[in-house]
């Protein structure tokens, strides 16, 4: 059977928010079968913490990688040299139109400044909260740094410890989508945690679904997707939406992997055999 691998970045393939290892590099060099990525953030943020440390950990492969949850689709060959060219990019600026998107923004800063979604006081909070990375918003209610040095990493985990404690975001999650409930039905929204601080609001269709129709549209008989976020509400659950709502009669050819971290994702290929 034709096999291909659509896999998450973030937990899946490296640590939260750190670079992917030499180990994975040489696991996915190894690969008997192809592979496309599918990643939460941005282009910019994957730079130091994907892109990059492939091409220095030796990989000179081919793939195509779609970031922004799915929905940016870039080629990556790094045969020669690092080449990365983008394919296709989705706006949601552009498809909601300029009052629904004014509205969406709207709705997003009114909630972070609501009394009862105000973080403690001992949390540090930056600037960008909110994120238009062009195809999807991210909304981080402790804001997002380029590079994070020590102290936000702290940072982060101690929102990380505070989240699990007082079901923070499935309460921000809750409230948005019923304030957002008009554009979730007549625009199709998707809100959707993002990794462990913060949310992605993007649109059904332009999500991690993106790299596994395109796997079956090149002819792939079987397309295995791992992902860390494929639990309700995470940012890989569409693709059990796809698979849940098959319209074939035949068996879907879609195959959900959960990982819990990037190790067990070696574990994993060398349980569905991709490992050469």
């Amino acid at each position: 059977m034709k096999t291909a691998l659509a896999l998450d970045i973030d937990s899946t393939l490296t640590p939260p928010r750190q670079p992917i290892t030499k180990v994975m590099v040489e696991a996915l060099t190894r690969l008997n079968v192809p592979f496309y990525v599918a990643a939460g953030s941005h282009f910019q943020l994957l730079q130091n913490q994907f892109f990059k440390p492939m091409y220095e950990h030796g990989f000179r492969g081919r793939f195509d990688a779609f970031v922004s949850n799915g929905a940016v689709h870039y080629h990556c060959d790094y045969s020669k040299e690092m080449s990365i060219k983008l394919v296709s990019e989705f706006n949601i600026g552009n498809y909601l139109g300029e009052n629904d998107y004014r509205r969406l923004m709207n709705v997003l800063a009114g909630t972070l400044q609501m009394e009862e979604f105000r973080l403690p006081d001992d949390f540090t909070i930056v600037d960008n909260r909110i994120v238009d990375r062009v195809s999807m918003i991210n909304l981080c209610p402790i804001g997002r740094l380029e590079k994070e040095g020590p102290d936000a990493m702290l940072n982060r985990e101690k929102f990380v410890k505070f989240d699990l404690s007082s079901d923070y975001r499935k309460k921000i999650m809750e409230y948005l989508n019923l304030s957002l409930s008009p554009l979730i039905k007549e625009k199709h929204l998707h809100i959707t945690l993002g990794g462990q601080t913060s949310f992605d609001i993007g649109i059904w269709g332009e999500d991690k679904t993106k790299p596994v129709r395109k796997l079956l549209e090149k002819g792939f008989e079987k397309v295995i997707f791992i992902g860390d976020a494929l639990f309700k509400g995470g940012n890989d659950a569409a693709v059990i939406e796809l698979i849940d709502t098959w319209p074939s009669e035949s068996p879907c050819p879609v195959e959900a992997v959960q990982t819990g971290s990037w190790l067990e994702t070696i574990e994993i290929f060398k349980k569905k055999e991709v490992l050469g």
